[in-house]
């Protein structure tokens, strides 16, 4: 479960935001923490139709300043107001949405303890609501099988709530899907870079990206500089821990060829070259890894991302991802080989878009 203080400043926030809040609003709130959309969907198509329904049926002239809203629980709310002030597609908001509702599964035990946590706030004066109410009102919803209910009828009319429950993940990248379905409109393709300090995030990203597109995601982690090649010579140039020259012919020269190519991986951790990776023909394609946007390549992209993370928090998703040896090693090597590319080329400067993870 979230963190209690976390939770209950999420409760607080609402509140304070939200006058018109009405037992069961803090109910749907809760319920959305835990069980995001509360379904599954399996109708793509259906869901997609449902949400151009209601995008439309809104009032135009109401113009929402807010388009995320934090529900904690690494979910967000995305209002649908505030769609016809960007230009991302909708196809890629239902995507949000599905993808969301098909991966987060919440838990009776955790929802229950949710509940307990709301009826604590208003017994102690957190939170100005009856407590016998409020414990009549869960009773009820216990005995009915905990189901999704929609807002009061109070607070659809304060507020006239439309909006999806998605990853907050993708409301915090929400700029990058919006270049990508930009450049998209405008390119035969979009190639793009997540380069970044290690331990920031570089392969959730891509994951998180590849959830959405029907993208290729190529790794330069495959493609870490074989220890035959690793000279001093090699290993004091910028940018030298990753085997350049191969990545430009295998996969650079691939994308270029635009056509369906293969690639063979390298695994550091067994000094061998070990699968071959089948590459079909896409219009989208992300690199992700340490050094995706060396000089010898970098003149490919059409959108450059840079992930930060600070030394004392990049230290420890090191040493909990990777163990105390390879954290000395990661601090002692590769590290400073990194934050010398990073410098000597100017990659973080050089990026289109910034972000501290």
């Amino acid at each position: 479960m979230q963190n209690e203080k976390d939770f209950i400043q999420i409760l607080i926030n609402h509140y304070k935001k939200y006058p018109q809040m009405q037992i069961e609003d803090f109910y749907k709130l809760i319920y959305q923490n835990e069980f995001a959309g509360g379904h599954l969907i399996d109708d793509f198509d259906s869901s997609y139709k449902y949400l151009e329904e209601e995008l439309n049926s809104l009032n135009k002239q109401y113009k929402s300043d807010l388009m995320f809203e934090d529900i904690g629980n690494g979910l967000a709310r995305i209002y649908l107001n505030s769609l016809n002030q960007t230009a991302i597609s909708l196809n890629i908001v239902n995507k949000f949405f599905v993808n969301t509702a098909n991966s987060v599964i919440g838990s009776i035990k955790r929802f229950e303890a949710k509940l307990n946590i709301f009826l604590k706030c208003c017994r102690e004066g957190i939170l100005l609501y009856d407590v016998q109410r409020i414990s009549d009102f869960l009773h009820e919803q216990k005995n009915k099988g905990y189901r999704h209910i929609s807002h009061s009828e109070e607070y659809r009319n304060a507020y006239l709530p439309s909006y999806r429950v998605i990853k907050k993940g993708y409301a915090k990248y929400f700029e990058i899907f919006l270049k990508i379905d930009e450049i998209c409109a405008k390119n035969e393709f979009v190639y793009a870079a997540i380069d970044g300090r290690c331990g920031s995030g570089k392969s959730t990203l891509a994951e998180l990206i590849g959830g959405i597109y029907d993208c290729n995601v190529f790794h330069t982690d495959d493609f870490f500089l074989p220890s035959e090649l690793r000279t001093k010579a090699r290993l004091e140039e910028s940018g030298g821990n990753i085997h350049y020259d191969r990545f430009y012919s295998e996969v650079i020269q691939g994308l270029k060829s635009k056509r369906a190519f293969t690639y063979q991986a390298y695994d550091c951790s067994k000094s061998a070259f070990t699968k071959h990776i089948d590459v079909k023909y896409k219009k989208i394609n992300i690199i992700e890894g340490s050094y995706s946007m060396h000089p010898k390549f970098d003149d490919i992209y059409n959108l450059k991302i840079f992930l930060h993370v600070d030394k004392e928090e990049q230290s420890k998703r090191i040493l909990s991802r990777n163990g105390q040896e390879m954290h000395r090693r990661y601090i002692n090597e590769w590290i400073p080989m990194e934050e010398k590319y990073f410098k000597e080329f100017n990659i973080e400067k050089n990026s289109d878009l910034i972000y501290d993870n």
